[in-house]
């Protein structure tokens, strides 16, 4: 998938076409493996950023080893939504189904910056800053 990933990356390039303008099937594509993929070292994912909103806690966590980033959302409600997005157009969504948290699928975080949003039921949405 990196090597794929890494073509895509070098033929868009060359043709002078930013990753952000191809259709959603090539930017998802650039989503890396999660965590707890084989290829990451285990314990290595921290916070690197979280936000100041007054409620639910949405944090950016980043494994280095991995290169990816993924969001989490604490003291949530059931609706609350949490989202990573990267620079390259990749993003990953989950919803607070049961109980106060959800964290969202990988996406990959080389050579790009990532960030974590939350949008609650009623529409307020806080973000954190980019890493």
């Amino acid at each position: 998938m990196h090597l794929r990933n890494t073509v895509v990356t070098a033929l868009a390039t060359a043709a002078g076409i930013t990753l952000g303008l191809l259709p959603a099937a090539v930017t998802t594509a650039a989503a890396a493996p999660g965590p707890t993929a084989h290829a990451c070292a285990p314990g290595d994912a921290r916070v690197v950023r979280s936000s100041d909103m007054a409620g639910p806690l949405v944090e950016l966590l980043y494994s280095p080893s991995c290169r990816t980033a993924w969001g989490r959302v604490r003291h949530a409600s059931s609706g609350d939504r949490v989202e990573v997005k990267n620079r390259l157009g990749a993003r990953k969504t989950a919803t607070v189904a049961g109980g106060s948290t959800a964290k969202t699928g990988s996406v990959n975080d080389r050579n790009t910056q990532a960030w974590a949003c939350v949008t609650t039921r009623s529409g307020n949405v806080a973000c954190t800053d980019a890493y």
